[in-house]
């Protein structure tokens, strides 16, 4: 059973909200899941209609750190100085939904660097390794264009960090920041919050 830490979407694997001593609260999540018939449509429908925003933050020990979550990135901002970036990022959904798929955040521990994948498979193989925590799923986003996905979002690795970016930042930050390696696609997200 996999559970729900909140609504943050990071990408950066690493160690967690713990800076200076102090850890970041986890957000208590939506886990409502969709179930069967007419109320487990209106479920999914639901989720779609209220999505929340991605945020992507720099630690202070360079990695990045992404969250939907509004007083996660209050707290990483306020409590713990790490920098909110301009990066284009859109929206996912809080709670399960038809053709959605779980983005699970784990943390790297050697710094604070997280990573998100879409893949139960990578998730399993990266804690079995020893050197990454489970913060569990972070928000939903569509697995397929087909099922809403509008904004195709991939991840990138650079020696210890990962990053999200949308298609044209993903080809800006291969083209001018050297280092930086395409993992492939991840999901998609949705282009408005509603």
């Amino acid at each position: 059973m996999t559970r729900a830490t909140g609504l943050g979407l990071a990408l950066v694997l690493g160690s967690s909200l713990a800076v200076a001593g102090a850890a970041l609260p986890a957000t208590a999540g939506v886990t409502a899941g969709v179930t069967a018939g007419a109320a487990g449509e209106a479920t999914a429908t639901a989720a779609v209609e209220r999505r929340v925003k991605v945020y992507e933050l720099l630690t202070k020990d360079g990695g990045y750190f992404y969250t939907a979550s509004e007083s996660e990135k209050r707290n990483a901002v306020t409590k713990h100085g790490w920098t909110l970036t301009q990066t284009p990022l859109y929206f996912i959904s809080p709670a399960p939904f038809s053709g959605g798929k779980p983005l699970y955040r784990l943390r790297w521990s050697k710094k604070a660097s997280y990573i998100v994948t879409a893949s139960p498979r990578e998730r399993d193989a990266l804690v079995k390794s020893g050197g990454f925590i489970d913060e569990g799923v972070l928000g939903y986003a569509p697995g397929t264009a087909a099922a809403g996905g509008e904004v195709k979002v991939y991840r990138l690795s650079n020696n210890g960090r990962w990053r999200l970016a949308v298609e044209a930042h993903k080809n800006s930050i291969l083209v001018n920041e050297p280092g930086w390696e395409l993992n492939g696609p991840l999901l998609y997200q949705f282009r408005s919050g509603n």
